[in-house]
């Protein structure tokens, strides 16, 4: 799995997980502005960036290991490990946090959610893999970057928006498959959540294309202790529409 690290001499490290067509690159100006006391470790996940399609029938709990095994040899064994997902990669902090519950300190879930699947997504999901396979993968290629963002934000970033398109245009058609693949069969993460609530904080925006209003307030009425930020004006990328603020408040709530 292609990695940026950057060791530091404390027991503490911070995971960035990327979302779905992304890869690791989208965190490097947002991590290092954070100045974290601690190191990194912002990986290519598999089928994305510089990091090829895994074997099939390898989930989420492969790619669990293999980073706590990646972090293991940077890292002391009774060492905290805080991490920040986006969309997906908030997915994948949950099934780490679920593996390796005295291991895994807070989570930061950036439009993400703890919730499975609901059979209408998993159908989708199902449809989009069909649509892949006939070779159609520029379809799903039109909800990534300037369909993230709010209207509002699309003109200001509209070069990020090309970039982050073009980037998702480079993921192999395999590895977008195994990738929904695994999305499709993550583990069910509501009793972790009645455990880790306060360990959690969950960014939303107004203007999210995947996670509606009325969506995330049933996670706030589900979760009542998880701590929450919203941002107005901002669509399914606040760490880019939003990046100081969305930093600041991430940043916080990672050192208090």
């Amino acid at each position: 799995m292609h990695l940026y690290h950057r060791a530091e001499k404390t027991e503490s490290a911070f995971l960035f997980l990327h979302g779905f067509l992304e890869n690791g690159g989208v965190w490097l100006p947002w991590a290092e502005k954070m100045a974290l006391n601690g190191s990194l470790y912002i990986p290519d996940l598999p089928g994305h960036g510089s990091t090829p399609a895994w074997e099939a029938g390898e989930m989420f709990p492969h790619w669990a290991a293999h980073l706590m095994d990646v972090i293991g040899q940077h890292q002391a064994s009774n060492g905290l490990v805080h991490i920040i997902g986006h969309s997906m990669g908030g997915y994948l902090a949950l099934e780490m946090a679920l593996l390796y519950p005295r291991r895994i300190g807070k989570v930061v879930l950036l439009h993400s959610t703890p919730m499975t699947d609901s059979p209408v997504q998993i159908e989708r999901r199902k449809r989009q893999i069909e649509l892949i396979r006939k070779g159609r993968k520029s379809l799903l290629i039109k909800s990534v970057g300037p369909s993230m963002f709010a209207p509002e934000n699309r003109e200001r970033l509209a070069d990020m928006g090309r970039k982050l398109k073009a980037e998702a245009d480079r993921c192999p058609a395999e590895g977008m498959i195994k990738t929904l693949e695994a999305i499709m069969n993550r583990s069910d993460y509501g009793e972790l959540m009645k455990q880790k609530m306060q360990d959690v904080l969950l960014i939303t925006g107004s203007d999210d294309p995947f996670m509606p209003a009325d969506y995330y307030k049933t996670l706030l009425l589900e979760y009542p202790q998880m701590a929450h930020c919203h941002f107005t004006g901002c669509g399914h990328a606040s760490f880019l529409e939003v990046p100081e603020a969305s930093l600041e408040v991430a940043k916080q709530f990672l050192e208090k």
